[in-house]
């Protein structure tokens, strides 16, 4: 089901959104699928292989699709300490969860601009609120920059937000794009594991308007951005709902592009 988000009916409406937005002040929809995931749980790879999949089908059609990868801390008691782990990620799983009123925890849970609780099996079910989500203008936009500071350690994130700003957040996650890990105990010992966009610094603000900034302390003498990437989203407080999302890739000079 997924493979329908390129199907030529979804590339031609993706078209007439774009002419729309034009008409309407109404936006090309930007898709953010987020999966709660753990180097201690077994079915946890297939999932790293889903989003590969989300994101090759995204590239090849040039939807706005995003994945990030969050590692949460429920199976460190397994036997196996996930080193990308963070209680911080388990607690927006079970916020998220609750406000799609999915109370059961388990990994690898997805959400697609913060709808779903799904497993990462249910990929027909993930396909369609993909597709469903790509098919709608959005009434939102995130647009969005930043600069470094060597000398506090801080990525400054300038925004400004496209739409209506009551009861909404913002974040900024820096991401990994790459990085592979081979467990020496738990369900996946002895076997290499690749993951992509993962999580390593969350920073956001609750107070948002139209334009605004957001620092990101980074407690490490050098950062080698080329491994590193931005992805800034606007979420809804109570419905936790996410109206729009974009990425932020560095160059060689660590400014942003």
């Amino acid at each position: 089901m997924i493979k329908k988000i390129v199907s030529a009916l979804v590339l031609g409406f993706m078209f007439t959104v774009a002419t729309k937005a034009q008409q309407t002040n109404r936006f090309v929809p930007s898709v953010l699928v987020e999966f709660y995931t753990s180097e201690g749980c077994s079915s946890c790879p297939q999932a790293d292989a889903f989003a590969m999949q989300i994101r090759a089908i995204a590239d090849s059609s040039k939807l706005q699709v995003y994945t990030i990868d969050y590692h949460v801390d429920l199976w460190n008691q397994s036997g196996w300490v996930d080193p990308f782990s963070d209680s911080m990620y388990t607690k927006r799983q079970e916020m998220m969860a609750l406000a799609n009123n999915q109370r059961a925890m388990f990994t690898p849970m997805v959400f697609v601009n913060g709808k779903g609780a799904l497993p990462a099996g249910a990929k027909n079910e993930v396909g369609k609120l993909i597709e469903n989500f790509t098919r709608k203008p959005s009434e939102h936009y995130l647009l969005m920059s930043a600069s470094w500071s060597p000398e506090s350690k801080t990525l400054l994130f300038n925004y400004e937000i496209k739409g209506e700003t009551d009861s909404l957040e913002v974040f900024f996650v820096l991401v990994q794009r790459e990085a592979t890990s081979i467990p020496n105990a738990g369900e996946n010992k002895d076997i290499k594991l690749s993951h992509h966009n993962v999580v390593r610094k969350i920073a956001s603000s609750d107070k948002v308007t139209a334009n605004g900034t957001v620092p990101m302390l980074l407690s490490v003498p050098n950062v080698d951005f080329d491994k590193y990437a931005v992805i800034g989203f606007i979420q809804h407080k109570r419905s936790k709902q996410i109206l729009a999302s974009q990425v932020l890739e560095f160059n060689q000079r660590q400014e942003t592009k």
